[in-house]
């Protein structure tokens, strides 16, 4: 609604009645013959009615809103940087979007108990905005509210809030601790991503999505509890908590999206749930502090670099239910020794477990049918490989450069047998079986 009336130089307004129930934008009036009359204005503010709807960049330090004002027009402070309080009177009910865009000086706001809606940017770039209190009588905040209010260190957000909006806190990197009210059933996409000093968060058993990059870049939080009433956790969401120790996901998670922990080097004990089906692509990559996982039944894929570089992973338990085992997913996890595959894994997907070069001994269960180019690849503790009678394809360099891979065993219906391309090779030695596997030759199975 910006600026509907304006350049509008003719239109001679000499009153302007507006009811209390409409929504006026920011510099509605703008370049009207009732805007530019400094008569209309009171000091460096224009008032409608009981509609506050701009102010001037030139007004400086604090400044009292009138009383009866109902309402404070979207972008009606925007850019005024000189601005270093403001006092909401009791009867204000909504304040606009961008309302107080770029106030970069304000330190200080009073938000009554009459208002109910925060707008979408109301607070952005408010960066000497130290503390804040939403009061109960809000039930909206709008998207990326407070974003960037870097100064921030106190926020109490009322019981009437039911939703975190997207970016709504995002960037306030003062922000040490905060409570979400326990009406509150969705946290938004990257609601505190980037409050690089957080350390603690209470999540409360209402919340049941908590959104993709919410918390990510929090690279101070040691503990986040996710209660049992979550049932979706977007991607990203927890991506960069550096200093994340431990993380429960709860039995009504059915996903663990793409890159939600990637980065948190210090994780080490995660447990997932019986009600996970997937992993996705890269969540967990770069947890460098994990030393164990195990994998419940009900997974049943794993994603591509699920688990890059997780460099202190030293065993692994696949559950049944897992099927296929995404390309590169444990790449360089270079201190595992120990892998147990479940009975429904079929496929292992491209440099899977390439540069794993603690393993010593692999056995590949019957149930898999194809292991994927590379997929234990510098593996150079590698001293013995049992492959299933069930493969059918085996990618080309399999165990390349796994040096000291000395037995190597490809079970047949018909035999031990080792096949080179579409020839037979015949060979009872499982030493010079390995050595035509290590050397980056395929193997696949003949009919």
């Amino acid at each position: 609604m910006a600026a509907v009336f304006g350049n509008c130089p003719f239109f001679s307004f000499t009153s302007v009645t507006i009811p209390d129930s409409v929504t006026i934008g920011g510099k509605a009036f703008q370049e009207t013959a009732y805007y530019t009359n400094n008569g209309n204005w009171t000091g460096d503010v224009l008032y409608i009615g009981n509609h506050l709807i701009e102010a001037k960049d030139t007004i400086l330090g604090s400044y009292s809103i009138r009383g009866g004002t109902k309402t404070i027009a979207e972008c009606a402070f925007e850019g005024c940087s000189r601005l270093t309080s403001i006092i909401i009177p009791d009867g204000v009910t909504s304040i606009g979007d961008d309302a107080f865009y770029g106030c970069s000086k304000l330190t200080s706001v009073t938000i009554p108990d009459s208002v109910t809606s925060i707008g979408s940017s109301a607070f952005y770039q408010c960066g000497g905005l130290t503390s804040v209190t939403i009061p109960d009588s809000v039930t909206n905040i709008g998207n990326q509210a407070f974003w960037e209010c870097s100064g921030l260190t106190s926020v109490t957000i009322g019981g009437g809030v039911t939703l975190i909006s997207a970016s709504t806190f995002a960037d306030c990197s003062g922000l040490t601790s905060i409570t979400i009210p326990d009406n509150v059933t969705s946290i938004g996409w990257n609601a505190f991503g980037g409050c690089s000093g957080l350390t603690s968060i209470d999540i409360p058993n209402s919340v049941t999505t908590i959104g993709g990059f919410a918390f990510h870049e929090c690279s101070r939080l040691t503990s986040v509890i996710i209660p049992d009433s979550v049932t979706s956790i977007g991607h990203c969401a927890f991506e960069g908590c550096s200093r994340l120790t431990s993380i429960i996901i709860p039995d009504g998670v059915t996903a663990i999206g793409e890159q939600t922990f990637e980065g948190c080097s210090r994780l080490t004990s995660v447990i997932i749930r019986d009600g996970v089906t997937s992993i996705g692509y890269r969540a967990f990559r770069g947890c460098s502090g994990l030393t164990t996982i195990d994998i419940p039944d009900s997974v049943t894929s794993i994603g591509g670099y699920a688990f890059y570089a997780c460099s202190s992973l030293t065993s692994i338990i696949f559950g049944s239910g897992v099927t296929s085992i995404g390309e590169e997913a444990f790449r360089g996890c270079s201190s595992l020794t120990s892998i147990i595959f479940g009975s429904g894994v079929t496929s292992i997907g491209d440099y899977a477990f390439h540069g794993c070069s603690g393993l010593t001994s692999i056995t590949i269960p019957d149930s898999v049918t194809s292991i994927g180019w590379n997929a234990f690849g510098y593996c150079s503790g590698l001293t013995s490989v049992t492959i299933g009678s069930g493969v059918t394809s085996i990618g080309s360099s399999v165990f390349w450069n796994c040096n000291n891979l000395k037995e190597a065993y490809f079970k047949n219906p018909n035999g031990w047998l080792t096949f080179r391309g579409d020839v037979v090779l015949g060979l009872d030695d499982p030493a010079t079986a390995a050595e035509v596997l290590r050397k980056g030759n395929s193997l696949k199975r003949k009919d």
